[in-house]
């Protein structure tokens, strides 16, 4: 199934829930337009936008009479109303297992991610850097279940999947603080490097 029109994407450029949604959009093929929302300038808190989210927050998209927020949920309806290419293997239980590895990527990661965010957002010499060795740390210990999962696989399902796509964003931020790579998740590492020779990903990188 294709779309006749292209997708509206509401997406401020760094946001890695917005840079899922685009990963799957491109790995998909679907025609889409961005259209930018500042989050500095508060105009995700417009009252216009307010009508496409009541939560004040992007990513949204518009596919014809559909609109939907929550990346999450985005990236899984992409998936149902544009099956090729399967982003999602067929066997439910694998389907499952994929959803929970999701969630535990965005729902219990956050909290050390946020930790180290806040660090590295600050100039170098106000870094407190006891506190972002402690949470690298920490960050390392629980990505463990990703490298247990990944094994030698190329990606997490075996080919890539909306697995692949919600994590690597935030994956990258993880690269850019010298978080990854890390020689203790050597499978993590080389997935990392192979995912980000992917076209998809060049609309997010560049």
């Amino acid at each position: 199934m294709s779309t006749e029109r292209p997708i509206k994407l509401y997406d401020f450029r760094s946001s890695p829930n917005c840079q899922r949604v685009k990963i799957v959009l491109e790995e998909k093929k679907l025609p889409y337009e961005t259209i930018p929302v500042d989050l500095r300038k508060m105009e995700q808190k417009n009252p216009e936008f307010l009508k496409l989210n009541p939560r004040g927050k992007v990513p949204v998209i518009i596919d014809g009479e559909t609109v939907l927020y929550e990346s999450r949920i985005i990236i899984e309806y992409l998936e149902d109303q544009y099956p090729e290419p399967p982003l999602m293997p067929k066997a439910p239980a694998r389907r499952a297992k994929i959803r929970l590895l999701i969630d535990y990527a965005l729902t219990d990661l956050v909290a050390p991610h946020q930790k180290i965010r806040e660090q590295m957002v600050k100039d170098e010499k106000e870094r407190d850097l006891a506190v972002i060795e402690s949470v690298k740390r920490e960050l390392i210990d629980m990505l463990r279940r990703f490298e247990h999962e990944l094994g030698d696989q190329p990606y997490f399902a075996g080919d890539f999947s909306l697995l692949d796509a919600a994590v690597v964003p935030r994956f990258l931020r993880l690269e850019e603080w010298n978080i990854l790579p890390d020689a203790s998740l050597p499978c993590l590492g080389k997935w990392l490097q192979r995912i980000k020779n992917r076209p998809a990903l060049q609309s997010i990188i560049q």
